[in-house]
């Protein structure tokens, strides 16, 4: 009786949400306002993305080259959008975004590690060589992130296929999950101070204006004129929360305006980075379509180091999805998904990271979580505005001058942006700990532990290595990449020793609570009672008509028993 009044009022909670809901996962608002919701979606992830490639560009060797960053650029934009349209019609068929994660930033850095980038290269043009500040063979670098990216996309896959995720949630728990996220944020500082410290004049202001528009002036309404074409034309007014949504784009826009005013009066000295200049001459030299295809970079390379560095990211991914499939089920209006949705969910995942291995830049995707709280705020959880918001990312990532654009920022612009992400990502590591017993010692030292050698060993490996290069060596080159990425990231080492000491160390079952995702992914083994709607939300078209005629297919772990 006890797990009937438990289900009953599960599916009351969905039901009570999906009624206050303008459009539930399964409706569909009219196509031009599908699209008009999806454009607010897709400004919403447009911030964390643009900065992907910018942060990888250092890595790479490109940190100068806006046309190669436009490229990466463009090419994160469409594979985000065809990893949202697999996750939308083939996945959990929920409305959730796929978009980069930063989880593989650390990783990513740490495999470039092993060659250094030089202050000059040279090319050959016209038949004289001439010195650039970039690395004209960068495709090679990427190659390498891209081959390490697929195959630890396979686990992923194999993963949701085989449905072994239960069994990886029951391994992980918060604490690991705290140390890994918070650790991202926390590695990053060295990136966001260098940007940031190039003007922190601009930096600083950059930050104010995110923290005016996304915090203080959140729930203050904008007016937009709204022109009506039924019936008698006319023009009315509407009232619409615009600051939290448009904080980064309208931040982005003011200050660097003003760095265009400073530099026009020359306020900003010659070599400063903050100024605005050649713009115009920057954007000309990208095309006006660029079409990412698979080997574009060239041919996929694998090293032992890099796989695992890729895995760790992978494994970070899945856990961090879990939870996001399940909140973005409750703020849609649907039934909590069953567990072969979670599994289909994480296989999709898996697939979407396996392209954006094959195409293009070497960064894993990742369900998004802002635009999940969005659907909350907008009371729209319909899948179409999704849809309509991944055809917008596939349209604006095929235009080429517009990833060279934005790839020309100042840099102390992006340095303000990266202040606000990073502290963001660090913060919601922390977040964990909502579900850790922190009056335990036993957890408490556990975290500190993991947390300070996540800092310190990455600190000491490259102090040390810039002392001496061989420092290190182990006299195989495959072996010395492994040590050089484990030890230069200070995720796999702070997430490798949380998970290692959380799992071993004695403790009460109250202590060694199990990760919120792990009830969530046991939840999904009851559905509920609204059998139609189950099969309406979560049911892949034709997948019915396959089990009726082919029944083993019902055995597989990510379609519908």
């Amino acid at each position: 009786m006890k797990e009937t009044g438990a289900k009953e009022e599960e599916e009351d909670e969905y039901m009570v949400i999906r009624k206050q809901l303008k459009f539930p996962v399964d409706k569909c608002p009219s196509w031009p306002v599908s699209f008009f919701l999806g454009l607010q979606q897709y400004l919403i992830m447009f911030g964390p993305t643009f900065a992907i490639p910018v942060i990888l560009s250092p890595s790479l060797c490109i940190a100068d080259n806006e046309v190669a960053k436009g490229q990466l650029l463009n090419t994160m934009f469409v594979m985000c959008g065809i990893a949202t349209m697999l996750q939308v019609f083939l996945g959990t068929r929920l409305p959730i975004i796929q978009s980069g994660s930063y989880i593989y930033f650390g990783v990513a850095a740490a495999m470039m590690s092993k060659t250094a980038c030089q202050d000059e290269y040279f090319i050959e043009e016209n038949g004289v060589n001439v010195s650039v500040n970039y690395d004209p063979n960068w495709h090679t670098r990427m190659a390498e992130l891209q081959g390490n990216l697929m195959l630890a996309s396979v686990v992923q896959i194999l993963l949701g296929g085989l449905g072994l995720v239960g069994f990886l949630l029951k391994v992980i728990g918060p604490i690991t999950i705290t140390v890994l996220i918070s650790l991202i944020g926390l590695c990053l500082a060295g990136v966001a101070a260098g940007s940031a410290s190039q003007h922190w004049g601009i930096s600083l202001g950059m930050v104010m204006l995110i923290t005016l528009f996304s915090e203080y002036l959140k729930n203050v309404p904008f007016p937009i004129p709204i022109i009506s074409c039924k019936g008698k034309f006319g023009v009315s007014i509407k009232w619409v929360k615009v600051f939290s949504t448009l904080s980064i784009i309208l931040s982005i826009i003011i200050m660097w305006t003003l760095c265009g005013i400073l530099t026009a009066t020359d306020t900003f000295p010659e070599d400063s980075s903050a100024r605005v200049v050649n713009l115009t001459e920057k954007v000309a030299k990208g095309n006006w379509f660029y079409f990412p295809y698979p080997g574009q970079f060239g041919m996929p390379t694998v090293s032992v180091g890099g796989f695992v560095g890729m895995f760790a990211g992978v494994i970070g991914g899945v856990i961090e999805s879990i939870g996001d499939y399940y909140a973005c089920a409750k703020l849609a209006g649907a039934p909590p998904p069953p567990k072969y949705v979670l599994n289909r969910g994480i296989l999709m995942e898996g697939v979407g990271c396996f392209l954006t291995g094959l195409c293009g830049p070497g960064i894993g995707v990742t369900s998004y979580s802002e635009n999940i709280g969005a659907i909350g705020l907008t009371k729209v959880g319909s899948t179409r505005v999704i849809f309509c918001s991944s055809i917008m990312m596939l349209v604006i990532g095929c235009i080429g001058k517009i990833g060279v654009f934005f790839a020309s920022m100042p840099e102390p612009i992006i340095g303000g942006m990266y202040l606000v992400m990073f502290g963001i990502i660090t913060a919601v590591g922390i977040s964990n700990l909502q579900f850790v017993d922190l009056t335990s010692s036993r957890n408490v030292f556990v975290i500190g532990i993991s947390i300070y050698m996540g800092v310190v060993v990455p600190m000491w490996t490259s102090s040390i290595r810039a002392t001496n290069p061989d420092a290190l060596s182990t006299g195989s080159e495959a072996l010395d990449q492994l040590v050089i990425v484990i030890l230069e990231s200070g995720m796999i080492v702070g997430a490798v020793l949380a998970c290692f000491l959380d799992n071993t160390i004695p403790g009460s079952a109250k202590e060694r609570v199990s990760y919120p995702g792990m009830e969530n992914y046991e939840k999904a083994t009851k559905q509920c009672g609204n059998v139609e709607l189950i099969r309406k939300v979560y049911y892949v078209p034709g997948t019915e008509w396959i089990c009726n005629k082919v029944p083993l297919f019902r055995k597989l772990p990510f379609v519908q028993k």
